[in-house]
This record gives structure tokens, C-alpha cells and sequence, in this order.
């Protein structure tokens, strides 16, 4: 390494494998992930091979690779935790895909009761005041009233002149009420005998 230039070196494998797969030891594996030199009680199992280039094995070892920067191939304990936590995200995934969709499905049983609850009190506030007619919402007597708050301008110091006045808007808001009962009275007997 001096002051002389030094060649790398290139080592063959042969391959007997119909599998294509090299067997290696543990020690090699941990020097390749490592990029640590040989032990020294550990020796290479096979016999030097000349190059392909013709020069023959010379005396040093051969220097491993540095290992590429920034990528590992994961091992097998590595891609099994990987496959593993994918496995638990989509679980996760269709556990939560579940869950919105009876939540969904809640919604959509709630609103659909309210809206029917809604639509039901509003078919019932129509029946109830749809048989009040608009006579029946005015107050009775408008006319005598108005003759009983004008007599009353009128005979601020002596009320009794208006008790004639008086005494006809009392009738006429009494008949007024007999009546209303009556009615009342001849609708709830035709729905009680059904």
C-alpha cells in the first residue's frame, strides 16, 4: 500500500447449487452487515481460485465492500414486523370503516324518526285548528263593544247612562259561549260513539 499502487481484487464463486442459492456462514453475514475485518481464529473455508484475469491469488485477503450507504435490506424478523403492523392498519383501517358506517346508519334511523315525529305534529295542529273557523277567532260582539267604549267617552261622569248597553253586549257574549258549547258538545258525541 506504500508507494505502489495496489489493484483490487476479484474473487469467483462456484456455484454447485441447482437452487442458485449460496450457503455462507453466520460470521460472514455479521462481517458483511458490519463491515468488520476477519477474526483471526476463523479462517475462509474455500481454496483460493485464480482470477479472471489471469494473476493468481496473492497473499493478502480479499477487502470487503462497504456496505451501500443508507440502504439495508431488511431481514426476515424486520419484514414479518413489517407485514405485521400493515395487517394491523388495515385491520384498524375496516374497524373504523365499520364503525362510521353504523354510526351512519344510526343517524339515518334517528333523523328519518324525527322527521316522521315532525311531519306527525304537524298533520295534528292542522286537524285541530282546522275546524276553527275564522268567526270563531274574532272575539263575538265587536259592534256592541264598540257602542259600549263610545257611550263610556261619551258619559264619563255618569256610567250608569250606558247600563243598557252594557247589559246587551253581556247577552249577546253569553249566547256566544251557549253556542260554542253546543257545538263543541254535538262534535265529541259523534267521535266518542265510534
Amino acid at each position: 500500500m506504500g508507494t505502489s499502487s495496489s489493484t483490487p481484487r476479484t474473487v469467483t464463486v462456484d456455484n454447485d447449487s441447482p437452487a442458485g442459492v449460496i450457503d455462507i456462514s453466520d460470521d460472514v453475514v455479521q462481517r458483511l452487515k458490519t463491515g468488520l475485518p476477519p477474526k483471526e481464529g476463523t479462517r475462509q473455508q474455500s481454496a483460493p481460485r485464480p482470477a479472471a484475469d489471469g494473476t493468481g491469488p496473492s497473499s493478502y485477503p480479499n477487502p470487503l465492500p462497504p456496505p451501500p450507504a443508507g440502504y439495508e435490506e431488511p431481514s426476515l424478523t424486520s419484514m414479518q414486523v413489517r407485514r405485521e403492523k400493515e395487517q394491523e392498519l388495515r385491520a384498524n383501517d375496516i374497524y373504523w370503516t365499520k364503525r362510521l358506517q353504523t354510526l351512519e346508519a344510526n343517524l339515518q334511523k334517528t333523523n328519518q324518526i324525527m322527521e316522521k315525529e315532525y311531519n306527525d305534529a304537524i298533520v295534528d295542529v292542522k286537524k285541530r285548528f282546522e275546524s276553527t273557523a275564522v268567526a270563531h277567532q274574532l272575539p263575538p260582539c265587536q259592534d256592541l263593544k264598540a257602542k259600549v267604549v263610545e257611550c263610556y267617552k261619551k258619559n264619563q261622569h255618569e256610567t250608569l247612562n250606558c247600563s243598557a248597553d252594557v247589559r246587551a253586549f253581556t247577552d249577546c257574549v253569553n249566547l256566544h259561549r251557549i253556542q260554542v258549547l253546543k257545538e263543541k258538545a254535538s262534535v265529541e258525541k259523534p267521535a266518542e260513539a265510534k
